[in-house]
């Protein structure tokens, strides 16, 4: 794959659902590579157009650039890319290797695994610490997830750098991505390696736009920053209405980011939301990137102390099974008032 090539095809898989005129592409490829030539670029998204690599649609006196889904080529040019990005990096970071050596030694018997993502993999490198998506199969071996998380235990642990791990099926991967909701499974396609199973993976997102999947990937969402607005609005549609706040029309953003910004702002208020929201919303959390996301931001032993005390309150499926397991893993947890976090959840009638 030529580089000029290669800069097209990585950015426009950074911008699924977002299309974009040449001149726009060009200056994007400028901000990630540095450097980008209008003349070039004008060029090269014709030939690829040519091979029905790319669509080109005419708005206005612009041409409109999008990946085409529909050539099945696509996918293995998409896979390439994945494996050229994946060089580059571990390329430009030798301590990375032996840690990518023995995850393959260790996950080629596992076959729930469907593909392996890092998540932001310079940025996270830098702060000594990785950040990897799992996308595993709908039916899933409990023993083999164990096993998962067990090995990437033992990898942290060997090699002195934090790994955070996010486990979603395929279903659920897609059902976040076709989401309206801000979370991590749309921002996640921005910045991202394929280490394992790349075809799998562009299969699997080209089979759900097949399917009339609208798929539009988002920028980072950073829970430190969301705003009151937002999060009031937020709040009153999982159910919980502050009184005396006026609600506005805002971002939908989803329940797991939510939860998280609230235990990062720490505000004694706001946090008795969080077990309202989750009585009233069992089914919409996804507990796998709940958890995530409290581990990337360090508030873990808050969460998983509000969860042991809604199970006992008010116990429920989902989070029964969860806390069945080891999620703490020899982690504190922060302890709460079990009685004035009933009569709160009473007052908003979580038990009805």
């Amino acid at each position: 794959m030529m580089e000029t090539e290669f800069r097209i095809l990585d950015i426009l898989s950074k911008e699924i659902g977002n299309p974009m005129s040449i001149n726009k592409l060009t200056e994007k490829i400028k901000q990630t590579h540095g450097t980008a030539y209008y003349t070039n670029i004008h060029a090269e998204t014709q030939r690829l157009a040519e091979q029905k690599t790319l669509r080109l649609e005419k708005s206005g006196k612009s041409l409109i650039i999008d990946l085409n889904f529909e050539n099945y080529l696509l996918i293995d040019l998409l896979a390439e890319l994945e494996l050229i990005r994946k060089h580059r990096f571990l390329e430009k970071r030798p301590e990375f290797q032996m840690i990518m050596l023995e995850l393959n030694t260790y996950i080629k018997d596992i076959p729930i695994i469907k593909s392996i993502a890092i998540i932001e993999p310079e940025k996270n490198a830098k702060l000594n610490r990785i950040e990897l998506l799992f996308i595993l199969r709908k039916t899933q071996d409990e023993k083999q997830l164990s096993d998962l998380e067990n090995i990437m235990h033992s990898l942290q642990q060997i090699h002195t750098i934090r790994i955070d791990s996010l486990f979603l099926s395929d279903e659920k991967f897609i059902e976040l991505l076709k989401s309206e909701e801000a979370n991590t499974a749309k921002e996640i396609l921005s910045n991202k390696i394929i280490l394992f199973y790349p075809q799998t993976f562009w299969m699997e997102i080209r089979e759900a736009i097949e399917k009339g999947t609208r798929i539009k990937i988002d920028h980072e969402t950073n829970p430190n920053k969301i705003s009151e607005e937002d999060t009031a609005y937020n709040l009153a549609r999982f159910g919980y209405k502050e009184i005396g706040t006026k609600i506005t029309h805002g971002k939908q953003i989803g329940i797991e980011y939510i939860i998280t910004s609230l235990l990062l702002k720490g505000t004694a208020r706001r946090i008795e939301a969080i077990p309202i929201i989750i009585a009233k919303n069992e089914n919409k959390i996804n507990y796998n990137l709940l958890l995530f996301l409290s581990k990337k931001y360090k508030i873990f032993s808050e969460l998983y102390g509000i969860l042991k005390a809604v199970n006992q309150i008010k116990p429920m499926k989902t989070l029964m099974k969860l806390l069945k397991g080891d999620i703490a893993k020899g982690q504190k947890n922060i302890k709460y008032n079990l009685d004035e976090m009933e009569k709160k959840m009473r007052l908003y009638n979580v038990f009805e």
